[in-house]
């Protein structure tokens, strides 16, 4: 798995960080925190955890604060498409 996350750069944008990180929560059945995620994807925890933070009103990742915090996959990543996810982290809102 972190072979194929760095097989080619794919950039630093939110999108780029989310569908890397839900990657990762995907192949976890345990929580993962941002430091992990930090080691396996070379990234700025406090970036992922902004990222992450668009995802959770979304219900598409559930985080949990503490000694023992960390995020974890909400939704059936068979059932999550691309789309679903770019407009977690682009909109703010509905169209409307």
């Amino acid at each position: 798995m972190v072979n194929l996350l760095q097989l080619s750069y794919l950039g630093k944008t939110n999108f780029i960080v989310a569908i890397k990180s839900l990657a990762l929560l995907a192949n976890e059945s345990r929580l993962l925190t941002s430091n992990t995620m930090t080691e396996k994807l070379g990234l700025d925890s406090s970036y992922i955890r902004k990222v992450l933070a668009k995802l959770i009103p979304k219900n598409i990742v559930e985080g949990f604060g503490g000694h023992c915090g960390g995020y974890k996959l909400v939704v059936n990543p068979k059932e999550t498409t691309l789309y679903d996810i770019y407009v977690a982290i682009t909109f703010k809102r509905g169209i409307s």
